[in-house]
């Protein structure tokens, strides 16, 4: 409102000094062939005003049309080629700037305002298209480990099911039972791989029903790390939790928020050597916040800020082809569905504290 206000205001004055001095000049140059030129009256007098007159009009239309038109003709170019697609300046910097300062010249100095507010649409527009190809790409390779993960599993139920169907071999109940049980566990992960891309398009629609109940988070948590350290591949890791309070209250979605903890803290687990220690404590402040730290490998900036990206898939090692390679993403999710938040701080070697902050139940 008030860039156009002070354009306006521009505008308007422009306007005013180019009407001053189209009558400062038409009265000079009358008085020019009146009084010097042509100081006798008669047809020659009158001929030379009937031509000086709109001699000055048409100066100052060229005049005026030259000062306005460049920098409106700059600005139509401009948002033309910001609708094809093209953000780079099409005069350049030399052409509508001038000196050290690189200060606008005189004539675009009227639509300054206008000028910079294409610049900054610019700058944003070419942002976001960088940042497209950007996720294009990641999406791209995304894909193609989730159908990596898809067709690994069915190679092996596939093979499990020629060697249980071929008449060439007579399989023992044993080796039966192992082919069934193998084929079961794949079928599982496709079942979980499956659930976990349904569950994410849902939360990207905001259609994941969240059925929220009064909860005590200090016991909510603890029985989540107790359940982890009952699973097999924590036997090597040392899980600890604590509490600054007995109880503390919040409302959630006891299946949705646990989900996402267990895959936070059980990440903490799979993703660094045996014998790390895993701390789970929770404390108040403003929030309800849950630290999970760990003193094992860390992570590098670029996995740090990537952490959370749903196309982002940091690692090939085969802790990582067992899971679905949404499990981060989702967790995070589900967090912001609770209205709370999620932060990630480490350092390689050192460790990863993650934080999940809730509001407080009122």
């Amino acid at each position: 409102m008030k860039t156009n206000l002070r354009l306006s205001l521009r505008l308007i004055i422009y306007l005013i000094i180019i009407l001053l001095l189209l009558a400062l000049v038409i009265s000079g140059v009358l008085a020019l062939v009146t009084e010097v030129i042509l100081p006798r009256e008669g047809n020659e007098q009158d001929l030379g005003v009937l031509i000086s007159v709109p001699a000055i009009f048409l100066g100052f239309m060229i005049f005026a049309g030259w000062s306005l038109g460049r920098p409106l003709y700059y600005i139509i170019r401009r948002i033309d080629l910001l609708a094809g697609g093209v953000y780079a300046d099409p005069a350049g910097d030399r052409k509508i700037y001038s000196g050290k300062a690189a200060r606008l010249k005189r004539p675009y100095r009227l639509f300054k305002e206008l000028i910079i507010q294409l610049q900054a649409l610019s700058d944003v527009l070419e942002n976001s298209s960088q940042e497209r190809r950007r996720l294009d790409a990641m999406r791209m390779d995304w894909v193609a480990g989730i159908s990596h993960d898809l067709k690994t599993p069915l190679t092996y139920i596939k093979g499990y099911s020629s060697m249980m169907l071929s008449p060439q071999y007579e399989w023992t109940k044993e080796e039966t039972t192992l082919f069934l049980t193998e084929i079961e566990r794949k079928a599982d992960h496709m079942q979980e791989l499956i659930g976990d891309l349904n569950l994410s398009f849902r939360l990207d629609e905001q259609q994941a029903p969240i059925q929220l109940e009064r909860t005590d988070l200090v016991e909510f948590v603890r029985r989540i790390v107790a359940d982890i350290s009952n699973d097999p591949r924590a036997g090597r890791y040392s899980l600890i939790f604590g509490a600054a309070k007995p109880h503390m209250e919040t409302v959630l979605d006891r299946r949705l928020l646990g989900r996402a903890l267990h895959n936070l803290i059980l990440n903490a687990v799979l993703h660094n050597p045996p014998g790390t220690r895993v701390k789970v404590h929770i404390r108040q402040t403003a929030r309800l916040e849950i630290d999970i730290a760990d003193d094992g490998a860390g992570m590098s900036e670029e996995s740090v800020e990537r952490l959370f990206d749903k196309y982002y898939r940091g690692t090939s090692t085969d802790i990582l082809s067992e899971g679905t390679g949404l499990g981060m993403a989702i967790a995070r999710q589900l967090v912001l569905a609770h209205e709370g938040d999620i932060s990630v701080a480490s350092r390689l070697n050192e460790g990863t504290v993650i934080t999940v902050a809730l509001p407080l139940y009122n």
